[in-house]
């Protein structure tokens, strides 16, 4: 079975309730992007002036996560966000104010939109928020608050990864540069297109290199990936659910129970762990646990055991999960606990006072993962093909994003493609002819570095090849600007949710990077092939 989870219907983000932001939380994005944009202000002051804060810009990239989550959060959490990041502006300014002092310089105040009080309360901050959100879209030029929304896309992107590569011991530290003096670029008020679009390029660029150091991070710390089997059965005992994206807190889990009768298993996107040579050695990682990263409110209450949401697992989970639930995160999500992922004592007597399985299930196992010669193997395969006639069309099709509507469109394209046209698919298969599927399960940085080992032998810009992104999220947005700079020539994207991109930016978005609109298998290939 491949790992490709559909659920009951379509309405995914409607039963979670975050397709769109709400008025409140808009707000209050703009307040912390205004906080932001000071905090560049004042960094790259004090840094021109000789003093450097590493600290602070870590601070900074962590906000950036946390703004892009944030109405995942709680009123309690976003008040605690809002807050740490008010303290952190201000004393930035006070450090630069005194310096400025003591050096017998102008202090040079940074010019902000909202009046920022000692002790205002969440609703003055909705309402200053508001203002700003209101008066930006009333003054700036339509193109140039497109390109603003798209580079903001790309940034929250690049802050995912810097951290990512952070908790593998990695400072991205060029990175991290590149993102305060964008966020300072905000504080410009002669912002050019041309400008806004060849920083877009470039962060993208950036991003891209991120992906490719992360996933080299992944291999040198995990081993290679192979094509396995994973078991979603479950076995009779005590048990710990690790959920998320990091590898690096899974393996700290199991070295804590590898001595101990307690089973772990996999949840959501750490489904790709168990296709890494390291994992395998450890005994008590039994399977996986779950459907997909669209049910873990689902999963974590019918998993008997302790649950560990990895760093940045943002989830709005109930009060009855309380005492099981725990998470690295600075900030934890209501009734979970936290934990410093070097002391996993907690979530291990949370694991031993649970019931645990009482009894084992069995279910169909997934298949993840590649061999990686095999791959390559392919690659060459395609080349070949193409460059002969053989082949005269490729389509290349992304991480999967599981719905029926998807799922349909391309057992149709599959089933319609012609003979001269072959598929490199990182999600969806089939056992149709020219069809090369490489199951990266939900790994970005895997899949963008294999995508370019590619390009090696194909070149991107070939009119041959033809896009296919079924992901809607800052990673995929920053993709396809990059495939745009390499004058990739056929894009294709799914529809999008609001709460990503609104939709009249996504519309603007499309038509800047010539992307198309995926419509119907049929009516697509047509315009393909021509």
């Amino acid at each position: 079975m491949y790992y490709n989870f559909k659920p009951d219907n379509d309405e995914t983000c409607v039963s979670r309730g975050i397709c769109s932001t709400s008025p409140e939380i808009a707000a209050l994005q703009e307040v912390m992007f205004v906080m932001l944009r000071g905090l560049a202000y004042y960094v790259i002051k004090l840094e021109l002036s000789g003093a450097k804060n590493t600290k602070i810009k870590m601070d900074m990239v962590q906000n950036i996560v946390y703004l892009s989550s944030l109405q995942e959060y709680t009123d309690e959490q976003v008040h605690q966000i809002v807050n740490n990041l008010f303290s952190n502006f201000i004393n930035t300014e006070k450090i630069y104010k005194d310096f400025c002092t003591s050096s017998k310089m102008t202090f040079d105040k940074f010019n902000s939109p909202i009046k920022f009080e000692n002790n205002m309360d969440m609703n003055k901050l909705i309402s200053e928020g508001d203002k700003v959100y209101k008066n930006k879209y009333r003054s700036l030029d339509k193109t140039i608050k497109n390109y603003a929304e798209i580079l903001f896309c790309i940034l929250k992107s690049l802050a995912f990864l810097v951290i990512d590569l952070s908790d593998n011991d990695i400072e991205s530290t060029e990175a991290q540069k590149e993102i305060i003096k964008a966020l300072n670029l905000f504080n410009q008020h002669n912002l050019s297109d041309d400008k806004l679009r060849k920083l877009i390029y470039n962060l993208a660029d950036i991003n891209a290199d991120l992906m490719f150091k992360l996933n080299d991070i992944k291999t040198k710390k995990f081993g290679q990936i192979h094509s396995t089997e994973v078991s979603c059965s479950t076995q009779k005992g005590k048990a710990i659910l690790v959920s998320g994206n990091n590898l690096s807190e899974l393996q700290e889990v199991l070295e804590a129970v590898k001595d101990k009768d307690i089973n772990v298993y996999t949840n959501g996107n750490l489904l790709i762990a168990h296709a890494y040579e390291k994992f395998a050695e450890y005994e008590n990682l039994k399977g996986h646990f779950g459907n997909g990263v669209q049910t873990s409110v689902l999963d974590f209450a019918t998993f008997p055991g302790a649950i560990l949401l990895t760093k940045n697992e943002a989830h709005n989970v109930e009060y009855l999960y309380r005492g099981r639930i725990f998470t690295t995160d600075e900030i934890p999500p209501k009734g979970v606990a936290k934990l410093n992922s070097k002391n996993l004592v907690p979530l291990i007597e949370g694991a031993m006072n649970t019931k645990g399985f009482a009894r084992s299930h069995n279910r169909p196992s997934v298949s993840v993962g590649f061999d990686i010669d095999k791959v390559e193997e392919q690659f060459d395969e395609v080349a070949m093909q193409l460059e002969s006639g053989v082949y005269k069309h490729l389509f290349i099709i992304g991480l999967s994003n599981p719905t029926y509507q998807l799922d349909n469109y391309f057992k149709n394209l599959f089933l319609l493609k012609p003979d001269d046209a072959a598929v490199i698919s990182f999600s969806y298969s089939a056992n149709c002819k020219n069809i090369y599927t490489i199951n990266a399960a939900s790994d970005y940085s895997l899949a963008t570095s294999l995508l370019y080992k590619l390009f090696e032998k194909v070149p991107v810009d070939s009119p041959q090849l033809t896009f296919f992104l079924t992901r809607c999220d800052n990673s995929a947005f920053a993709g396809m600007i990059r495939l745009n700079q390499k004058c990739a020539k056929n894009i294709y994207m799914s529809a999008c949710q609001p709460n990503i991109m609104n939709p009249a930016t996504l519309d603007a978005f499309k038509g800047l990077y010539n992307i198309n609109n995926m419509s119907i298998a049929s009516v697509d290939l047509e315009k393909i092939i021509g």
